[in-house]
């Protein structure tokens, strides 16, 4: 049986006005845990694209504090962090949904 992801990243981007050469890229991390959620289920998944959505909100209203003066630039933070994290949540739940049908077959060729 495939291995469940415990978690998934949600990373906020910090975006600023200006672009200052050599500065480092900042960015807020928040990790969203599925240990809890069947993501081989619709209501897992919906589950955990609630739980990306908040905190992606989340992350960005945090760096939105911390650095008042940064720009939202097109596509929005919380647009960015959603994607990013939608790509992980969605081969977790590939692999849960892979796991349950492996499942389901061995046990149905069992006497």
């Amino acid at each position: 049986m495939a291995q469940q992801t415990p978690e998934i990243v949600v990373e906020a981007p910090h975006v600023q006005k200006t672009t200052i050469k050599g500065a480092p890229a900042l960015s807020i991390v928040y990790k969203v845990n599925v240990a809890d959620l069947n993501l081989a289920t619709h209501s897992g998944a919906v589950e955990l694209q609630k739980r990306i959505k908040d905190s992606a909100t989340q992350a960005c209203a945090q760096i939105k504090k911390l650095y008042p003066d940064s720009a939202d630039t097109q596509p929005t933070c919380v647009e960015t962090a959603i994607k990013n994290a939608t790509a992980q949540a969605n081969k977790a739940i590939a692999e849960a949904e892979k796991g349950a049908k492996q499942s389901a077959t061995s046990t149905a060729s069992k006497p």
